[in-house]
């Protein structure tokens, strides 16, 4: 997914592992969660941290939690 196809991005959570962004898809109009994983200090590949986010996220479905649509990996700017 393309980041330029998101605006109105507002930081709404930052950690150790990467910042949360809440952003607006230009196409849809639908609001989002985008998180960015910081990989500047990964020495072994994709955190294991972030492995197990995701694999929580696939499994869960609630009204109050954010639905995981897509998994995006790009090379650093």
């Amino acid at each position: 997914m393309d980041p330029e196809l998101f605006t109105d991005k507002k930081v709404i959570g930052q950690g150790t592992f990467g910042q949360v962004y809440k952003a607006r898809h230009k196409i849809t109009g639908e609001f989002m969660a985008l998180k960015r994983i910081k990989m500047d200090q990964e020495k072994d590949g994709f955190p294991i941290t972030a492995l197990r986010e995701i694999k929580i996220l696939k499994t869960l479905d609630h009204e109050n939690i954010v639905k995981l649509k897509n998994i995006v990996v790009s090379k650093p700017h």
